[in-house]
């Protein structure tokens, strides 16, 4: 009696144990792409090939139901729009569900506020006035005051989209957040859409972000495809982060598996000069790649010798150095690298203004001429 009494014990200890996995049938997904804006001193980008929209196709796929679903794009997404959709929805959700938060389009610093005040500029936003955006912190205040359930995915694709993280961290809160963002909170962002890509690939199942190979795409094995990915291809550091969410959640079962050394970032040698790739297979001692920035009917079959790993020249912390922004050159000092790229701290300037940074936007001091 007593043996079965503890082999009893011992399953229910070892359920208990079970990482979580994601549910869609029982989530809420409130997605905002804002490619043009009312104001045209604002740039934009085309509507062709955008990938929120195969993100939101992913969704539906993995089950998320369409009367649980928000997706405003461009002028659907004005200020007054954004905020009842989004109240709507959380008023008609449950304890039991989920709730995934998406944007993309113009994030703005106000860096004449002392707290460097991050929002999301709306369809209808005026460049110039920030009251006209949607405050990153009251966006996340209405969240947490009306969602039902307990759970819930910040996800951004956008310039200082890291303040998600910063908000959520100093939140007063009873519910699970985690936070998946293009950037760190001080730095602008890509105009491109790999981070998107990285959110679609984390709710496909891309076999590449399963970096232990146990057949499931994790939360956290996410965050760290898209911080090498966005580093190696957009000279950015994006940010993650987890309050009361256990970042192991399966997001999604892997599919296929991956082909032999694919996924790997490397640079190869093409008429003399050294391009960023990627590889997407390899056999017989060579590897099919394809040129970071080029279209892929330029993809090929590369000799392994054509190629090495990806080791760009860096500064080492504590090197003073002048860092651009705007086309000004500012006093700095290296703090430290990561994955390429430098953290540096502006001279005069309070911490919340560190970022990392490439190393092209980095020069030494000229040296002061002696008599």
């Amino acid at each position: 009696m007593r043996y079965w009494m503890l082999l009893a014990c011992l399953f229910a200890s070892a359920l208990l144990a079970q990482d979580p996995a994601w549910d869609p049938a029982k989530t809420r997904v409130f997605a905002v792409g804002i490619l043009n804006f009312q104001d045209d001193k604002l740039a934009t980008w085309p509507d062709e090939g955008r990938v929120d929209a195969n993100m939101i196709a992913a969704l539906k796929k993995r089950g998320v139901t369409e009367d649980k679903l928000v997706f405003l794009k461009n002028a659907e997404a004005t200020r007054q729009a954004m905020e009842q959709k989004l109240s709507e929805l959380l008023a008609a959700s449950a304890e039991d569900e989920t709730l995934i938060f998406y944007y993309a389009g113009h994030g703005a610093r106000d860096l004449q506020d002392e707290q460097r005040t991050v929002s999301l500029v709306c369809y209808d936003s005026l460049g110039a006035k920030p009251k006209t955006r949607w405050n990153v912190a009251d966006v996340v205040a209405l969240i947490e005051r009306d969602f039902k359930g307990k759970t819930v995915l910040l996800t951004a694709d956008c310039c200082h989209s890291g303040a998600f993280q910063t908000v959520v961290q100093s939140l007063k809160t009873t519910k699970q957040w985690g936070v998946l963002a293009s950037v760190q909170a001080a730095s602008r962002s890509t105009g491109n859409w790999t981070f998107t890509q990285c959110l679609v690939d984390m709710y496909e199942g891309n076999a590449l972000l399963d970096a232990n190979g146990d057949g499931s795409v994790t939360f956290q094995e996410t965050a760290n495809w898209a911080e090498a990915e966005m580093a190696f291809c957009e000279e950015q550091l994006s940010c993650s982060g987890s309050r009361g969410f256990n970042a192991r959640c399966s997001m999604a079962k892997a599919g296929d598996k991956k082909p032999a050394r694919a996924g790997e970032r490397l640079e190869a040698q093409d008429e003399g000069e050294w391009w960023k790739v990627k590889v997407l297979d390899s056999k017989d001692g060579k590897l099919l790649v394809t040129w970071l920035g080029w279209d892929k009917k330029w993809d090929r079959w590369i000799e392994e010798k054509q190629a090495r790993a990806y080791k760009p020249k860096l500064f080492e912390g504590g090197t003073v150095v002048e860092v651009d922004w705007d086309g000004t050159w500012y006093k700095a000092k290296v703090m430290q690298n990561r994955l390429g790229l430098h953290l540096i701290h502006y001279e005069g300037y309070p911490a919340t203004d560190d970022e990392y940074v490439p190393r092209k936007r980095i020069r030494l001091p000229a040296k002061k001429e002696t008599k």
